[in-house]
């Protein structure tokens, strides 16, 4: 049969007008403002359309075309707030992360990346070492900031998934295996039923099929029933039937309303983008409500994310992250939950590694976890903790601010050893364990982020006399400290910009008891006849382990 034109995309919905059976879409963005929380708000609705013996399962899922920035963590966020609402009511309650990896490669990626070539329009999943790889980061992520249980395992299995707080589907796998096979030959049975539903004129465009001789998914279908799939492969010319459900994949909108359906999905995060009049969740509510009998899941709608300045959002297509592991190198993990938990998930949220945002959002926090174990404190403080995670945030108000780590490293040439004596002597209440994580995360943004603002760099040092004195001086020193003289501040830009091209630096003194006088004079010798600064390599340019334990160590 001659295949019929496509049918043009139709306008989306005008927000007045409500899909038959269903509530106005902007609905979805309706909360009740006088809950302590919006997850508890998302929680209450949950809780009051399932009986109590239901176990309430909320899907986070998303497509692993690239490592998962700080923009998918959203999704995952949004999931574990309100999973753990639940839990704080009494109700039972499960996590379903499912990775999208049946989706197709998109040709124009496979065409920028190496590692894709000859992969475009077949699934992620079939790509198995780069995807698992992508995956496995992002679960490693998850455990690192307390969100994937600890009985997991590294491809986020639990011994009781299925029946736990916690499961990881991944769709390559399911797909193939017929996990989905009796409910996707009803789909295709129905494909015209279902394309008037959704508005599509044809119903052989809501599926499209991997073709059997080359694999991908540039195919037209020919002829589609429940039992099989004719079609032709607009790559390799191929024309088959494919018989088996697992080669003949539903469009994302109707993929998402059989996942659904066969997992008994209760509740789902979900872009704004997404909950917009014509968007996925607007359009496909009457195959919830005409087609499958059962309520379109709550939906928990999230805005974007966005960079510390300018107007996009992060992308993950773009590459580059930031990911969550960057945000945990300098931020413990119930910051960084707390940087996603405390504004409404309405809003656009913001995330950067600046001065500004950086510090901002550590004064922010040590305010939010005093007010958290204070009795007399922010009621709603203490509910968003208890949202976050299970351990007490007592400690995080014994620390010094991260101004003062800051200082107390800046000022001990990034030794953290040093620093450690320094804050502890000052602030011997601050939990020992917090602090050597705060110096940690201190010490990872100072290299990292940090460095333009704490070692700006100068113009050519002026050619004085300062530092060949200097160098006699340190020559002949055995004293602690830096031998005293009398200098000036021409003096210390001439010698700073000889050490690190910087206009200052940590105190002499400081240099000279953690590197000693002969090294700190070996340095000053080589950028006089060399023009080398060999201390720039032992005051780490990046986080590196490996350069903090060996300044440490010289302290």
């Amino acid at each position: 049969m001659p295949r019929r034109p496509r049918a043009r995309k139709q306008g989306p919905v005008e927000p007045e007008e409500a899909p038959s059976g269903g509530s106005p879409p902007h609905a979805l963005h309706a909360q009740d403002r006088t809950a302590p929380h919006w997850a508890l708000d998302y929680a209450h609705r949950l809780a009051e359309r399932h009986p109590p013996h239901h176990r309430i399962l909320i899907q986070t899922s998303m497509s692993p075309s690239g490592y998962f920035h700080v923009g998918n963590f959203r999704d995952t966020v949004c999931a574990h707030l309100v999973h753990r609402a639940l839990r704080r009511m009494g109700r039972r309650s499960a996590i379903l992360l499912s990775f999208d990896d049946y989706d197709p490669v998109r040709a124009g990626q496979a065409a920028r990346e190496p590692e894709l070539a000859g992969h475009g329009e077949r699934p992620l999943g079939a790509h198995r070492e780069r995807a698992a790889r992508i995956c496995r980061t992002y679960l490693a992520e998850l455990r690192a900031v307390g969100i994937l249980p600890a009985e997991a395992d590294d491809a986020g299995r639990t011994p009781s998934d299925g029946d736990g707080d916690w499961q990881t589907h991944y769709q390559y796998e399911r797909y193939r295996s017929g996990e989905y096979r009796r409910i996707q030959r009803r789909y295709q049975r129905d494909a015209q039923r279902l394309a008037d539903l959704l508005g599509k004129d044809d119903g052989r465009d809501l599926f499209a099929v991997y073709c059997l001789q080359c694999g991908r998914n540039s195919t037209e279908i020919h002829h589609l029933d429940r039992r099989a799939a004719r079609y032709r492969c607009l790559s390799c010319g191929a024309e088959l039937t494919a018989r088996d459900p697992a080669d003949i994949k539903p469009s994302w909108a109707l993929d998402w309303t059989l996942r659904v359906a066969h997992e008994g999905i209760d509740c789902e995060p979900a872009g704004q983008d997404h909950c917009s009049a014509g968007s996925t969740m607007d359009r496909t509510r009457p195959v919830y409500d005409r087609y499958l009998g059962s309520p379109q899941p709550v939906i928990v709608p999230y805005g974007l994310v966005r960079a510390e300045r300018g107007s996009g959002k992060i992308s993950g297509s773009r590459g580059g992250g930031p990911y969550v592991r960057d945000l945990l190198a300098v931020h413990p993990a119930p910051l960084v939950l707390w940087l996603y938990a405390r504004r409404n998930c309405l809003s656009d949220l913001r995330l950067g590694f600046g001065a500004a945002a950086f510090l901002g959002a550590c004064e922010e926090f040590d305010r939010f976890a005093r007010s958290a174990t204070s009795a007399s404190g922010d009621g709603r403080a203490r509910v968003l903790w208890e949202l976050l995670i299970d351990e007490r945030p007592d400690g995080y108000g014994t620390l010094p601010p991260m101004r003062t780590v800051l200082g107390a490293l800046y000022g001990h040439g990034c030794a953290p050893g040093a620093a450690r004596r320094h804050l502890t002597a000052r602030h011997p209440g601050a939990d020992a364990a917090l602090l050597e994580e705060r110096i940690g995360h201190a010490l990872s943004w100072l290299t990292a982020h940090g460095r333009d603002r704490y070692w700006a760099a100068a113009e050519d040092p002026p050619s004085g006399g300062a530092v060949g004195l200097l160098i006699e001086q340190l020559r002949a020193h055995t004293g602690p400290g830096a031998p005293r003289a009398g200098r000036t501040r021409a003096d210390f830009r001439e010698i700073y910009g000889a050490l690190f091209g910087t206009e200052h630096g940590p105190r002499l003194d400081t240099l000279a008891d953690v590197f000693g006088p002969a090294v700190l004079a070996d340095a000053l010798e080589s950028y006089r006849d060399r023009g080398e600064r060999p201390l720039c390599v032992r005051i780490p340019a990046a986080s590196d382990p490996v350069l903090q334990e060996a300044v440490s160590r010289a302290s």
